[in-house]
């Protein structure tokens, strides 16, 4: 992408100007405009995120970026708030679902009227370009800077001992993990996202998440609460584990020997660990006779309006951040897929996806990955199928009940 360029006007008046005030307007020229990104990354994310604005800084004396850890407990309302407030930041690294809340209410940069949009379609998948630009404006408003997905982890010396082939339907999840569960006691199956599980079986089932054209929900059809009665059945039979035990997320009681298997993102490989157990992966299991579907997950740079300054300089580091080489870098350092086809030039990047039986298992789903709508009140949606799902597995409601509940709260926040 290159940053259009802006003419510069000298005025008369500037011409004539006295010495004093050329002094004063020349310290101020030298004075760079501060860009601030909030985000939630730690450990070795931080650390290349941080190399890669430290690069950029260096590399012109127009714009300083900070980059400022938030915690991710409550993240997007405080961004929401702040930035509605004009105190925000100057860009976040969101899912694209987040952005249309922006966009509708005027607040998101579209980056087309600083860089150049047909160079960036260029470089990514159709699909990419369609959600980095799927919004009630046509504005491009988001700029991808990696792809993930959840992928099916799993404990193959496990699976060996019992005998156990790797599951392609949910009625496979469902026996593998009742013999699992009758032989060691533990549950065979668990997902790090109730959200996302919810999401892939009302898609698989042909119900579908959200009709984009009626901006409604409708997850009481008969196929979709048969499968979250499915669900309910396994958690309340010991074989399917609502959360995890052993940490915030399902890769410590995998590397504990407490779990069978469980569906994670594919960026969390570098935390699994099974000791003298060998660690399987393998594309996400599909409905049988279902419509095959599962999560392309893709963060990306949102940029806030504010003066034509900033937005320059927001648009000038998510050129900088998605060139060839910190494109790769990003990638390698999340455990994630690169969107810029251009990274498969590299060598690093092919030994990387290479090594790696995540991605080897997302690229096999490849063909049948999406995203999510970038509508308002997708995300109140995303709540209310998670916890529709929640309180069936508890036994807090019927399936019907709790998803009726959902598809209420779902439709008004829609129709807003």
């Amino acid at each position: 992408m290159k940053l259009k360029k802006q003419a510069a006007i000298l005025t008369v008046a500037a011409l004539l100007s006295g010495c004093s005030n050329t002094t004063e307007q020349s310290a101020e020229s030298n004075e760079r405009t501060e860009i601030t990104l909030w985000h939630t990354f730690t450990e070795v994310h931080e650390e290349t995120l941080q190399e890669i604005v430290n690069a950029f800084n260096e590399s012109q004396d127009e714009y300083t970026v900070t980059a400022l850890t938030q915690p991710l407990d409550g993240f997007n309302a405080k961004v929401y708030e702040a930035a509605s407030n004009g105190t925000g930041p100057d860009l976040v690294m969101l899912n694209a679902s987040d952005a249309s809340d922006y966009v509708e209410e005027d607040m998101a940069i579209d980056f087309s009227d600083y860089l150049d949009i047909d160079e960036y379609r260029s470089r990514v998948s159709e699909g990419i370009f369609e959600e980095s630009t799927d919004f009630v404006d046509g504005g491009w408003h988001c700029i991808s800077i990696q792809v993930t997905g959840p992928v099916f982890f799993y404990d193959k010396t496990l699976y060996d001992e019992l005998g156990l082939s790797t599951p392609e339907t949910w009625d496979d999840v469902y026996e593998n993990s009742k013999a699992i569960y009758e032989a060691k006691g533990i549950p065979g199956f668990a997902v790090d996202s109730l959200a996302d599980l919810a999401i892939m079986l009302v898609n698989q089932s042909g119900v579908g998440f959200i009709d984009e054209n009626t901006k409604t929900v409708n997850w009481t059809d008969e196929r979709y609460v048969e499968l979250v009665n499915w669900f309910a059945e396994g958690v309340n039979a010991g074989y399917f584990q609502l959360a995890p035990t052993t940490g915030d997320y399902n890769s410590g009681d995998i590397n504990a020997h407490v779990l069978g298997s469980y569906i994670g993102s594919s960026a969390g490989l570098p935390f699994l660990d099974l000791g003298d157990h060998e660690l399987g992966a393998a594309k996400v299991p599909q409905l049988d006779g279902g419509e095959e579907w599962v999560q392309q997950w893709t963060r990306n740079i949102i940029g806030f309006k504010s003066d034509e300054v900033h937005e320059r300089g927001v648009a000038a580091f998510a050129e900088y951040f998605t060139n060839h080489d910190n494109a790769i870098k990003w990638a390698i350092a999340f455990g994630g897929l690169s969107p810029y086809d251009d990274s498969l030039e590299g060598e690093d990047y092919q030994a990387y996806i290479d090594g790696n039986i995540a991605l080897q298992a997302l690229a096999d789903q490849n063909e049948y990955a999406g995203a999510l709508p970038t509508l308002k009140g997708s995300s109140t949606a995303r709540t209310e199928i998670e916890k529709a799902l929640s309180i069936t597995a508890t036994n807090q409601a019927t399936a019907i009940d709790a998803l009726s509940a959902g598809v209420s709260v779902a439709n008004q926040a829609l129709s807003e």
